[in-house]
């Protein structure tokens, strides 16, 4: 207000006064201030007293270290057999002293004779992209109508994908073999792609439609308020808020394919097609058993997923959690 106003003839603007007050309460003034910090409510003997697990949480604690340890020791000396000769693998890999290390292991399981794994890590990749990225797209097509939309058979339609999950991988093979056979994809890359797109399609399907049906519908309301197409919601809205999930359908569809044996021992008869988890029991040898090299071979084969899984877990814990909780 001005200084001519007849209803504040003093001219002070009492709004101001109100945010001083205000600004008082929150702000301590600078004589306020004290010169040392406060001291702490706790002395740090309570302090570690508080810090001590009660006696069920420190065996949960306890047990969960030793599930680690069983895990995390085969692991171990599957890592440091990979770089040390046979003769020091015999005696124990445990045995630190006078430790060899070499990259021969790894050379020869790359160029090895009958299998090599540079070839087979190849054909992995070449069956694994795919039917990880159609599954994907699929999977996302076909849990968006069963997460919004109420159609006929729906709950039966929902059944069956719930039954081919339950349906064992042996059952899925006798069930295709033939079928493969006629078509002309059997021994081939399509054929096996084909395979994994279809025992895979289920458990994703039921996966995203637990996702999605925790996404708001007030978000794609608003969006046809605004003239969009269901196509442009599903675009725009549904497939980059479904990003964790998809992420982690993307990371465990990719480790079940890349380290599937069953259906490549089927389906791929091929020396040249083989896949990595092929090619391990090959290198075995006929006179004796380079432990190294398969050792090597073995790490070239689970570092890919491992990798995959430590660059996107972030975003996998997010779509898992989600996708349970919902």
């Amino acid at each position: 207000m001005t200084d001519d106003d007849p209803l504040n003839p003093t001219g002070i603007d009492a709004g101001a006064d109100t945010v001083n007050d205000h600004d008082r309460t929150r702000y301590l003034r600078t004589e306020e201030i004290p010169e040392t910090a406060p001291e702490a409510d706790l002395d740090w003997q309570t302090r570690l007293n508080e810090t001590i697990p009660t006696s069920k949480r420190a065996l949960t604690y306890l047990v969960a270290i030793a599930v680690a340890v069983l895990w995390i020791v085969p692991f171990i000396g599957l890592f440091m057999a990979s770089f040390r000769p046979l003769s020091e693998i015999i005696g124990g890999w445990w045995h630190v002293e006078g430790m060899t290390f070499t990259l021969e292991n790894y050379y020869q399981a790359w160029d090895y004779s009958t299998a090599p794994m540079g070839r087979a890590l190849r054909n992995t990749f070449i069956v694994t992209i795919p039917a990880v990225l159609i599954v994907m797209l699929l999977g996302v097509m076909a849990a968006y109508p069963f997460a919004r939309f109420e159609f006929p058979l729906k709950t039966t339609l929902f059944f069956l994908i719930l039954l081919v999950m339950a349906a064992p991988p042996e059952l899925v093979a006798m069930g295709n073999y033939n079928a493969l056979h006629e078509f002309g994809l059997f021994d081939t890359y399509m054929g096996l792609i084909l395979i994994h797109i279809g025992w895979g399609l289920g458990w994703v399907v039921l996966f995203l439609r637990n996702y999605l049906l925790g996404i708001p519908e007030e978000l794609e309301e608003a969006a046809r308020i605004d003239g969009a197409s269901r196509y442009q919601i599903f675009r725009t809205i549904i497939l980059p808020l479904s990003t964790p999930a998809l992420v982690s359908v993307a990371v465990i569809q990719f480790t079940w394919v890349w380290n599937a044996f069953f259906f490549p021992l089927v389906f791929m008869r091929s020396p040249e097609l083989y896949l990595a988890p092929q090619v391990l029991p090959l290198m075995t040898g006929r006179v004796q058993v380079e432990w190294g090299m398969i050792a090597a071979g073995s790490i070239m084969t689970m570092a890919v997923p491992v990798i995959l899984f430590l660059l996107l877990e972030r975003y996998y814990k997010r779509g898992m959690v989600a996708a349970v909780a919902d």
